[in-house]
């Protein structure tokens, strides 16, 4: 399945009760051909040479905090 692609924007002022947002960079959404999350990559225009992946949480992991 091609990856969703979501623009990542960071708000950068209100007036007059409207927002106003910059687009920062883009997110690569990719599933799986059962339309599962399998991971998001994250393309960053403030950090241009450093790759960002996120994944799902899986059962099988525990989370501490």
């Amino acid at each position: 399945m091609a990856p969703q692609t979501l623009k990542l924007r960071v708000k950068s002022g209100e007036k007059d009760n409207k927002n106003f947002w910059n687009t920062c960079g883009v997110l690569f959404v990719h599933t799986d051909d059962g339309g599962e999350i399998t991971s998001i990559s994250v393309k960053h225009d403030m950090f241009p040479s450093v790759e960002m992946v996120a994944f799902p949480k899986r059962n099988d992991e525990t989370v501490t905090e």
